[in-house]
């Protein structure tokens, strides 16, 4: 497993932000990218649903020549609650599997519609 830190808890102004490429060593099958949304913890971290964080997350499968779309989408800020236990969400999780292969690497694009505070990380295993 590999954790990687792409934006330490701070203040990030409105625009795009580069992440990696990273290397995704053989024999690791899938990826888990976690945001922190706000909670009553501190409100000051990603507070408004209008808000948004833009993804767009790229795979190569032959160490960087090509790239092709892995995943993407948006989503806004503000509590989140669980619909069934009706506890906060803390984050916000992309997941998904990673085709088999060796050589293999990921980046992503990662854009804010506003100044926002939050953190985020990647998680392979």
């Amino acid at each position: 497993m590999s954790v990687i830190t792409v934006l330490p808890l701070a203040s990030y102004i409105a625009g795009s932000y580069p992440v990696g490429p990273v290397a995704i060593s053989d024999g690791l099958s899938s990826l888990t990218i976690a945001v922190q949304w706000q909670t009553t913890a501190d409100l000051t971290v990603w507070p408004l649903l209008t808000d948004t964080i833009t993804f767009d997350l790229q795979f190569s499968p032959d160490g960087g020549v090509t790239w092709r779309q892995w995943n993407n989408g948006s989503a806004g800020g503000g509590l989140h609650v669980n619909n069934k236990t009706g506890l906060q969400l803390p984050l916000l999780y992309i997941q998904g599997q990673l085709p088999a292969g060796s050589n293999r690497q990921m980046r992503a694009t990662i854009t804010l519609s506003a100044t926002i505070k939050t953190a985020a990380t990647i998680t392979v295993v």
